[in-house]
């Protein structure tokens, strides 16, 4: 049962949940001027961004890379510093086995023997001028690649095992949002300057790698540990380990009621996942669909040495979709084995079964001679990891965030409006966008900016 209302809570904008979206949202309300309390369900910041110490191996869950200029480094002192600089060398399994790179590159079209390259070509061609886009992924990536290089390349199988439904139910948003490589790719020009590269060798293709920045060696932890602390000086007050049960809004105050306590704030900015919110707020689901992950964390005796630190599976077999190589991000010679994680996700209703999902891995490892000795060392559930965009999701998206809009409560991040943002300056810059001085200001106008 939750305690009497917290005396002299009212004024404060709450924002809920403490990801890279509620730390950033919290920075900018604090800076112009606002009291600010973020409240979380986990006892400890950054969202589905976390680490694991497992014997000698530390896990992750969530993406540990960040580009040189990532607007996260802007949200504490010599947060960049502390993050080690490394080369993303991305693979992908293509669907015969080997191992190229990540996603797809103009040296696949020579892969194909010369009367198939032909008919791909010709299959291109007629599906740019024939195909008419109806707000299907599927029809959208044939016409951007042609039915035969989409299927070749192992992209539809990448995007139904991600998905659990194919490519044809798949909102064509989610190409624009989840794969800007492959968008960029396929434009016109560009393909008319891949198929030149395929007849002049392309130096260094081989080693394609970039350079970023990662978590800390230690862990996720040091990395948010030190935002919060640069926040709590600067007057955010953090009440971690506290699970929203219901949100109400009267004329001038809402009652965030949680496990513990009921606060009173002015105003709300919310980044937890929309279908939360709107069961908080309206005591009924949204009507919305997420996908859940299953992340294992696994150590190997042997990994093949092409395979990068970052592989993905484009392969017809096989349930998982990603694997992150920590041993070659971090190396450490006092471990003799590899340690990585390998990422499922999981269709809507499926339980979280880390067993029998590392043992379908494992078959899939060994009959592709990509590892030896596999362990399962240990693992996650990660909840609501993302947005499931069935054809015609953005109407009902739409109807969700216009009902809460109403309600005066400001929503932010990636949870928080439902869309794909694969990087934390995508995050952030959508924060500044949705959690301006303005909005806050139209949102509580008894609170001075």
């Amino acid at each position: 049962m939750s305690k009497p209302l917290k005396p002299g809570s009212s004024g404060l904008i709450a924002v809920l949940g403490a990801g890279i979206a509620g730390l950033a949202a919290a920075a900018q309300l604090s800076a112009a001027g606002h009291r600010v309390i973020v409240i979380d369900q986990s006892h400890r910041a950054g969202g589905t961004h976390r680490s694991r110490q497992i014997g000698p191996y530390t896990f992750d869950v969530g993406s540990v890379f960040y580009e040189e200029t990532a607007s996260i480094f802007d949200l504490a002192p010599s947060l960049r510093e502390i993050c080690p600089e490394v080369a993303s060398v991305q693979r992908r399994i293509a669907p015969d086995g080997s191992i190229l790179l990540y996603p797809i590159a103009p040296r696949d079209l020579l892969r194909q023997k010369p009367a198939r390259l032909a008919f791909s070509a010709l299959d291109l061609l007629f599906s740019r001028l024939t195909l008419k886009p109806d707000g299907s992924l599927e029809t959208l990536c044939r016409k951007r690649l042609g039915t035969r290089f989409f299927t070749d390349t192992g992209l539809r199988h990448y995007i139904t095992r991600f998905h659990h439904v194919q490519p044809h139910a798949i909102d064509e948003e989610f190409f624009f949002r989840r794969m800007a490589i492959i968008d960029r790719f396929t434009r016109l020009e560009n393909l008319a300057r891949s198929a030149m590269r395929v007849f002049v060798p392309e130096k260094g293709s081989a080693a394609r790698h970039w350079p970023m920045r990662v978590r800390p060696r230690q862990g996720f932890d040091v990395l948010f540990s030190a935002i919060v602390q640069h926040l709590t000086a600067q007057g955010v007050t953090f009440a971690l380990g506290e699970r929203l049960e219901a949100l109400e809004k009267d004329e001038a105050f809402f009652r965030i009621r949680t496990e513990s306590c009921t606060r009173l704030a002015t105003s709300v900015v919310s980044t937890i996942p929309l279908d939360a919110l709107h069961r908080a707020l309206f005591s009924e689901p949204s009507g919305l669909e997420s996908l859940d992950m299953t992340t294992l964390h696994v150590s190997a005796e042997w990994l093949h040495p092409d395979s990068g630190n970052v592989l993905f599976n484009f392969h017809p077999d096989g349930a998982w979709k990603r694997a992150t190589v920590y041993s070659r991000i971090y190396p450490n010679s006092a471990n003799e084995r590899a340690s990585f994680s390998v990422e499922t996700t999981l269709a809507p209703g499926s339980a979280h079964e880390p067993q029998p999902t590392f043992e379908a891995f494992r078959t899939h490892a060994l009959q592709l001679g990509l590892a030896r000795g596999l362990r399962l060392e240990g693992h996650d559930l990660v909840k609501s990891c993302y947005p499931l965009y069935t054809v015609g999701y953005r109407k009902k998206v739409n109807a969700v965030l216009d009902r809460i809009k109403r309600t005066g409560i400001v929503t932010a991040g990636r949870q928080g409006r439902f869309e794909y943002l694969p990087t934390s300056t995508g995050v952030i810059a959508q924060v500044s966008h949705h959690v301006g001085v303005t909005a806050m200001a139209s949102a509580a106008p008894g609170i001075a900016a």
